[in-house]
């Protein structure tokens, strides 16, 4: 309706009820009741729309940010349908039931192809919503940080394959990746790190041991690439990426941490504990013969006797013949193995 009146300052409210097909009681409604509550930041004077009423014809002023009426391309419906996805689908209430709400409000939005087009987005893709234990820890990590109570848990830490019994005081939680993880202050270290909640098994309350959160804190200042807090102590691992990884790099990359190569390759610098690699090395080995750890050299060297390791346990498991097509994961040249004869099958 706004665009309308833009474009024809005077228009009648009979005639804007006939296109609308609604009464004109409504039309006078939902401008002397909702429009000219209606602005953008900073909501000064001019901010507002304001309408000039006279007799039954009404023109528009400060509304040139809405030039014509709003519709979606199909582009952006499904990346809002999809974003939507995200605070759904099991996972915890925050909105209430203001995203599924929403979803359906853009279905009824969209026509002809376009619905069609959507239609097929929900048959061919949908989130993995968190397990009940997950939901659970969340609630009660939710808990605890509103009443800010310590909880007592036992966190199996992946990259040593090790479990222990930890007593954090959460901070805050983040829905990274997939994956919820709770930033806390750990008690066992003595610092502010991340936990994903996954991991944390036979969570409690610690009613009687209260905490602060440090003023400055904020959840978002933990959502980066791998979730992990800088010590100094850090070990500088620097991993070459080939030209078709380039891009990818680049979006996922803090610029400090990324550098460019004249041949269109890209050395990217990732910073880990000493003493903790082995994240890194299945990271890297995702990308096979894209990649290439560089330095520091002992880091180079453990990423190839990681290798080696899984290809001997897929040759154990498949045969020789897997060790070919394995050997080619991260492109980290190494001295070749001795290969012994195998007498063949009468």
């Amino acid at each position: 309706m706004i665009p309308l009146i833009r474009a024809r300052p005077g228009i009648r409210i009979p005639e804007l009820a006939s296109i609308f097909g609604v009464r004109d009681a409504e039309i006078w409604e939902d401008i002397t009741e909702v429009l000219t509550m209606c602005g953008v930041p900073p909501y000064l004077p001019h901010n507002y729309l304001v309408f000039a009423i006279h007799g039954d014809s009404v023109s528009i002023r400060f509304a040139e940010h809405l030039s014509r009426p709003v519709h979606l391309t199909l582009q952006e419906a499904l990346a809002i349908d999809l974003a939507l996805r995200s605070v759904s689908g099991g996972r915890l209430p925050a909105f209430g039931d203001a995203a599924p709400r929403l979803r359906r409000k853009l279905r009824e939005l969209l026509g002809g192809p376009d619905r069609a087009a959507l239609d097929t987005f929900d048959r061919h893709v949908a989130g993995t919503p968190p397990s009940d234990l997950v939901t659970e820890t969340i609630c009660l990590l939710k808990e605890a940080m509103g009443r800010n109570i310590a909880v007592r848990a036992v966190y199996y830490t992946a990259s040593r394959d090790d479990v222990t019994e930890r007593t954090i005081e959460p901070y805050g939680l983040i829905d990274h990746r997939g994956h919820w993880y709770v930033i806390a202050h750990d008690r066992l270290r003595d610092r502010m790190v991340s936990f994903r909640v996954d991991r944390l098994r036979s969570a409690v309350l610690l009613p009687d041991e209260e905490y602060e959160v440090p003023d400055d804190f904020t959840a978002e200042q933990f959502r980066r690439d791998d979730l992990y807090t800088p010590q100094a102590d850090d070990l500088a691992v620097k991993v070459r990426f080939e030209q078709s990884l380039a891009a990818r790099m680049r979006e996922e990359t803090d610029r400090k941490s990324l550098q460019e190569l004249p041949d269109g390759r890209v050395v990217k610098t990732f910073r880990m504990a000493p003493g903790r690699p082995r994240w890194l090395y299945t990271h890297v080995a995702r990308y096979g013969p894209q990649a290439e750890i560089l330095s520091p050299p002992e880091i180079r060297a453990g990423m190839a006797a990681f290798l080696d390791g899984v290809l001997d346990a897929a040759e154990g498991f498949s045969g020789a013949a897997a060790r070919p097509a394995a050997r080619t994961a991260a492109a980290v040249s190494r001295p070749k193995r001795p290969q012994t004869k195998r007498k063949p099958r009468r």
